[in-house]
């Protein structure tokens, strides 16, 4: 699993599923450092990034360092955490950005 200076990454490989990244992506959120999982947007018909993580302040400044736009901070729920989990979304650009970052190629389909 890469890390990205304290930034916790799910790998999204093969051997790995969506609902596997989601819980990787989430633990590292409820620990206090980003989380992230990929997803595809169905609208948009194009991959997207969801960052998560308890520590608000800890995800915008990551977004920010990395040039990621930030729009919505959306608040989610977990059963995990008595604290909220923010959620990020970073699409087209942003979306690239943040597999670069994470040092990941884009899988075939």
């Amino acid at each position: 699993m890469p890390h990205v200076g304290d930034v916790l990454a799910s790998d999204p490989v093969e051997d790995i599923d969506k609902i596997g990244e989601y819980r990787l992506a989430m633990d590292a959120a409820i620990a206090g450092k980003v989380g992230f999982f990929s997803d595809f947007d169905r609208k948009r018909q194009e991959e997207v990034w969801r960052l998560l993580s308890a520590d608000r302040d800890r995800l915008l400044t990551w977004a920010r360092r990395h040039h990621i736009t930030i729009g919505r901070l959306e608040v989610r729920k977990s059963l995990k955490s008595p604290k909220p989990v923010y959620e990020l979304i970073a699409i087209g650009d942003d979306a690239r950005t943040v597999r670069q970052v994470l040092g990941i190629e884009r899988q075939a389909r």
